[in-house]
């Protein structure tokens, strides 16, 4: 990840304030040479000295989400991020060894404060194998693309046409299929977003000033008052492994008529420095074991989060074997345990082996559709390697669809990236969203996940009209300044469509005050009584969005259930506007279909991504 790491410097000089005053004393060519040299030399000049410390970031900044700056020269972004990733590319393609180029980098990261010594070394050298497989393989890859890839906007655009492709989708006329009518309903029970951290210490330091933090060596004195707490923590800190038992403990004692049960990824924890293969293997195996053990015969679907590889978030092609950079374990793991359990049968092996995503019918006229949306992700590097369809997912869900609309079936989408995030690739978001509104008829529900916030997705098609619904089912980890929550869905027994859902959780403040006691449970919600809403149609709910986007009372409400009722997060700074723009992020189209929302949008950008 030694260019993620340059790029958020690059992303440090756009936004922050001093450096945008003075953007133009410390050009690009002028920096990137003073690197070359350096990296070349070892040798610190003056005007090297002078530029690292005057680019050095605050240590209060270091973990924040840089793609939620918006403010600043955005097109300094990208001339400055082509500039630094092009001089080592250029360093690697003229024959610098990996390791050289690892050291210099490490050294970089850590004299521009972008984190410390350790994070820095463990990040890159984690990340370095990949990138330097992807550079050495594509000769024709340039520097505009990967930072096309990254920021992909209209000062940083992708405008290399091999990223510029489509699906094939069934244009023949819809044949709409009306189910036997009946007020039967069944439950479905959302779980997302674990982050199980294996080395959480209750008592640990809770501001520790890594990503990661609450964890075993962290805090050497045990004192003080940011300390991590028993059940968890609001600082930037994951899910202990008694807070996972309990939060399932709690559900199967309390939801004796789950149907099914969908996970919609993330069990290991966001410690992306010090990660391995070895270590997420045993994460994974111990929560759906413990899964499995809590929910007995009851069918489990589970989809895989960005956090799953090693590396997170790097998803390489299947015909990737070499042994320090494939997925092709990670998949065969998932396979053998979900088939293992007697959730899936063993026809979902070969897709799972594919790409880490299946399909499958519990039941005449209802089929699930589960999705490994993480390739999608700018962060994930093979997309410099695979830009077209990643693991030909995309196509295999259209056919699917296509089938399942022959079939004459409803249909659940799992997906852990939801549609609304701003990190996918935009083309493959857009082949998405026509697939989605092509076959709207039968897609009764999304459920995704990632954001851990409590948040929904309205996908509209051209027209504009509302096509379909994506819920996100918030997360069992409180990172950062949440409380955990899960979702219980009441679903039609014959069309498979929503009609409402509670959502259960606890407040951490008042959990972690005895540690002798279980956190206290409590149905915080349901959605229709909540916002008053004859049903949970996307007609309905875009209504609703029309009038609630006026109205103080409803953004109100939406952001208290947004932050899930969490104290630290009331009580930071969000005005109306802000509220606004947390509620537009529901709008989905691949056209700009809301001007009531347009405005809101361009002023704010809160990026939500984990």
């Amino acid at each position: 990840m030694w260019l993620t790491k340059l790029i958020l410097f690059v992303l440090f000089v756009a936004v922050n304030s001093s450096s945008i005053q003075y953007i133009n004393d410390v050009s690009v060519t002028s920096f990137s040479n003073e690197i070359g040299l350096w990296a070349l030399t070892d040798q610190e000049t003056v005007a090297f000295k002078q530029m690292i410390q005057y680019l050095r970031i605050p240590t209060e900044i270091q973990n924040n989400n840089w793609r939620s700056y918006n403010a600043g020269p955005d097109n300094a972004i990208c001339t400055i991020c082509r500039a630094i990733v092009k001089t080592f590319m250029d360093f690697r393609r003229k024959g610098m060894s990996e390791e050289k180029i690892k050291d210099s980098v490490i050294k970089l990261c850590v004299s521009l404060n972008i984190q410390k010594e350790p994070v820095c070394k463990g990040v890159i050298e984690l990340n370095m194998p990949t990138i330097i497989y992807i550079i050495d393989s594509k000769p024709n890859l340039t520097a505009d693309t990967i930072c096309g890839v990254i920021f992909e906007s209209k000062s940083c655009p992708l405008t290399n046409p091999e990223y510029e492709w489509s699906i094939g989708i069934s244009n023949s006329s819809v044949k709409p299929f009306v189910p036997k009518e009946t007020n039967e309903q069944l439950k479905v029970l959302q779980i997302t977003d674990f982050h199980y951290d294996p080395y959480y210490e209750p008592g640990g330091n809770s501001q520790c000033g890594e990503p990661l933090c609450c964890r075993k060596g962290q805090n050497q004195t045990n004192t003080g008052t940011s300390v991590a707490g028993y059940w968890g923590d609001y600082d930037s800190c994951d899910t202990p492994w008694n807070a996972i038992v309990d939060a399932l403990t709690h559900i199967k004692d309390t939801h004796h008529d789950i149907k099914y049960v969908y996970f919609t990824g993330d069990v290991i924890d966001h410690g992306v420095w010090e990660t391995s293969r070895e270590g997420n293997t045993k994460s994974l195996i111990e929560i759906y074991n413990k899964i499995h053990e809590m929910f007995g015969k009851v069918p489990v679907y589970p989809i895989l989060g960005n956090h799953e590889p090693n590396p997170l978030n790097q998803f390489a092609p299947k015909n990737i074997t070499l042994n320090n950079i494939t997925t092709n374990w990670l998949y065969k793991l998932i396979a053998d345990l979900w088939i293992g359990y007697g959730w899936l049968p063993e026809s979902t092996r070969s897709t799972i082996l594919q790409g880490g995503y299946y399909t499958v019918s519990p039941t005449k006229g209802f089929r699930i559709i589960a999705l490994n949306s993480n390739v999608c992700y700018c962060y994930n590097w093979w997309l410099w390697y695979t830009p077209r369809d990643p693991d030909n997912q995309l196509q295999w869900l259209s056919d699917t669809l296509l089938n399942a609309e022959k079939n004459q079936e409803f249909v659940h989408i799992l997906s852990h990236i939801p549609a609304n995030s701003n990190s996918c690739l935009k083309t493959w978001e857009r082949e998405y969203l026509k697939i989605i509104n092509r076959f709207s008829h039968l897609i009764k529900a999304e459920f995704n996940g990632h954001t851990h916030n409590d948040e929904m997705t309205i996908i509209y098609n051209s027209s504009p009209l509302p096509q379909n619904i994506a819920w996100n089912g918030g997360s069992i980890t409180t990172y950062s300044k949440l409380n955990p929550n899960y979702k219980v869905y009441n679903v039609n027994a014959s069309n498979y469509a929503v009609t409402d859902y509670q959502n259960w959780m606890y407040d951490l403040d008042s959990a972690n005050k005895d540690i002798h006691k279980r956190p206290t449970w409590f149905k915080s919600y349901s959605f229709k009584t909540e916002y008053g809403l004859p049903d949970l149609s996307a007609e309905s709910i875009n209504n609703w969005l029309h009038v609630a986007i006026n109205n103080e009372t409803l953004l109100n409400k939406y952001y208290v259930n947004f932050v899930k009722r969490a104290k630290p997060s009331l009580q930071r700074d969000c005005n109306l506007d802000c509220k606004k723009q947390h509620l537009c992020r529901a709008i989905v189209s691949t056209e700009n279909i809301n001007q009531f929302c347009s405005n809101t949008l361009n002023d704010y950008d809160i990026s939500l991504e984990k």
